[in-house]
């Protein structure tokens, strides 16, 4: 199945994993070109980028999976913003597949010297957000962050093998809802977790044979 169930704490990615994850934003208004969260007002400028829970756009999958790490990994967009992106992804009937082009975007920016290893400075670049993305998931799926108490989502994360799409499905989405309410960007996170763990060559195994 490829429907997340919503419920008031946590949502099951589908019956096969099994896995769960925190709950999404309180549906938003779509009655009008504006969206509303909660008390916060969205503009209409995203309705073609956010249209993932219109299931008319899984053609454009790869592009959504593209967009949605940038925008959650950004620091200028506003909270709302990512909460709606967020919470067009779990009601999308293409989310397994969205997911999926993150995680291949994510991937393949591990080739670029932007992605490889963390830069002293946040720069405007696609392949270095993707990197710090790349970093954090490598720590994730190797079962280093599960149950850390100073990122309630990040702490909900298990190790994921290889061959394991759906728990690393889990953990992008997971680490996605932690940066949707985390208004200082990936990087920042990046920073802020590798200091809290104090794990030794932080994310190193990602962009490795690269380097």
């Amino acid at each position: 199945m490829k429907l997340f169930a919503l419920c008031s704490v946590l949502g099951v990615l589908s019956p096969q994993t099994q896995a769960f994850v925190a709950s999404v934003p309180k549906s938003a208004d779509r009655s009008s070109g504006a969206r509303t969260i909660g008390d916060q007002v969205t503009g209409p400028r995203h309705d073609m980028a956010l249209a993932m829970a219109d299931g008319l756009t899984s053609c454009w999958a790869k592009e959504q999976g593209v967009e949605l790490i940038q925008r959650c990994g950004s620091i200028f967009e506003p909270e709302c913003e990512k909460l709606y992106a967020l919470e067009s992804l779990v009601l999308s009937p293409s989310q397994e597949l969205i997911l999926d082009s993150a995680l291949q975007e994510i991937e393949k920016a591990k080739t670029s010297s932007l992605a490889r290893r963390r830069l002293p400075i946040r720069l405007p670049s696609r392949r270095a957000t993707a990197g710090c993305y790349g970093r954090i998931l490598a720590e994730v799926n190797a079962g280093h962050l599960a149950g850390c108490n100073d990122f309630a989502e990040i702490g909900q994360t298990k190790e994921a093998a290889a061959d394991d799409i759906n728990q690393q499905r889990v953990n992008l989405l997971l680490l996605l809802r932690t940066l949707s309410t985390y208004n200082e960007g990936v990087w920042s996170l990046e920073g802020k977790i590798m200091k809290e763990s104090d794990i030794q060559d932080f994310g190193a195994f990602y962009g490795e044979a690269f380097q």
